[in-house]
């Protein structure tokens, strides 16, 4: 193999394939990344077992070939090189690559690209669906916080991604939340089999994407792959075997009292309890009060406390609809959705005590994350 690149575009081809870089591997093989040339362009793969990414960049192929080489050590070479021409050459029958600049002149020892497994590409796959880039990137932020990481239970740890009527719905759940996200998708009706995608897969997706463009969603013919393409990246992930329970019956279909505040507002009483709600088992209580049958000026009160530490009590102002009500939620779990809303005011719905409630957006945005409420004896 005899190229000549740019360092910067070699240093971000390797920015992207390390998202897929084994750190725990038995097999040495994947703590490389394999190098091949492809239709005059320079083409960088890893894949963990889990996932894997293809990401191609422009270079001058003088001879066609291909090699490994140790991903660390060449990263740290290579953004150290400055922003220079970079020369790769690697003699026939040789694992040994040589990176030449005109300043600089390296040889680093690689292994046999043939033991290197494949990442499958586009020709691997069915026909795509197309995806806005940036939408796709906002909605994964909004649900993937939710899955569960311990594996023992797979499923949870999964985004069920679903398409059907037109739109893409994303969700994700665990035993005490739930996040969905729907958005049109015109021109697609139904997607056969429901996707369970590893949430760990969608979050290094978003990392990757290009903020603007499309993105090509497939399958593999096993179905047991899913591809995402792009003109300079391929993501390749295997899919989660099994069945998530009916989402859809964990949210209420009713409610009797609606709650709305300022997100920021909301926000900053929430980081003012976290403190003292962290070191008891992250209990808020919260308190509904001013409402009636029709919707008027009410107070949200958010109160924790901390036998060691001591308390706060925090009240912002609140337009409900609906009787009094008292209910427990998880700080953290509150917390983490306010991150990532981004509309002036979110509605709060709640039923009893006892019922979930739910947390939505107020705005255009199709989001629903329902919360169990916590108990306590305190």
């Amino acid at each position: 193999m005899k190229i000549t690149c740019q360092q910067q575009d070699l240093s971000r081809g390797l920015s992207v394939v390390s998202h897929a870089v084994s750190s725990r591997s038995t097999l040495p093989t994947l703590n490389n990344i394999l190098l091949t040339t492809d239709q005059n362009r320079l083409k960088l793969s890893a894949n963990n077992l889990e996932i894997g990414i293809n990401c191609w960049i422009d270079a001058d192929i003088r001879e066609d070939g291909a090699t490994t080489v140790p991903v660390r050590t060449f990263s740290e070479l290579v953004n150290n090189l400055g922003p220079v021409q970079v020369a790769l050459t690697v003699a026939a029958d040789s694992h040994t690559t040589t990176i030449k600049t005109h300043d600089s002149n390296t040889t680093i020892k690689g292994m046999d690209p043939s033991e290197y497994p494949p990442v499958a590409t586009i020709n691997d796959a069915e026909s795509p669906i197309i995806l806005d880039t940036k939408l796709l990137k906002e909605m994964i932020s909004q649900v993937a916080f939710v899955a569960a990481e311990d594996d023992s239970r797979p499923i949870y740890t999964a985004i069920l991604v679903e398409v059907n009527n037109e739109r893409i719905t994303l969700t994700a759940i665990d035993s005490f939340r739930m996040a969905m996200r729907v958005a049109a998708l015109p021109g697609y009706s139904t997607l056969p089999p429901n996707l369970l995608i590893p949430a760990r897969t969608l979050t290094e997706l978003a990392r990757i994407l290009p903020s603007e463009g499309s993105v090509e969603m497939l399958v593999t013919p096993n179905r047991n792959q899913v591809l995402f393409h792009t003109e300079h990246i391929d993501l390749v992930s295997r899919l989660i075997e099994g069945t998530m329970p009916n989402i859809r019956n964990a949210i209420p279909k009713d409610h009797t009292t609606r709650v709305v505040v300022e997100t920021k507002a909301l926000a900053a009483a929430v980081k003012r309890v976290t403190p003292f709600a962290r070191d008891n088992s992250n209990i808020t209580r919260i308190k509904i009060q001013g409402g009636d049958d029709s919707a008027e000026a009410g107070t949200m009160t958010l109160e924790a406390s901390a036998e060691d530490l001591g308390s706060n009590v925090s009240t912002i102002n609140a337009a409900i609809d609906g009787p009094a009500q008292q209910v427990i939620f998880n700080a953290r779990y509150l917390s983490d959705v306010l991150a990532i809303i981004d509309t002036p005011e979110i509605a709060f719905e709640l039923t009893s005590p006892t019922r979930p409630g739910i947390i939505k957006p107020v705005g255009s945005i199709d989001y629903t994350y329902v919360i169990m409420p916590m108990t306590s004896n305190r």
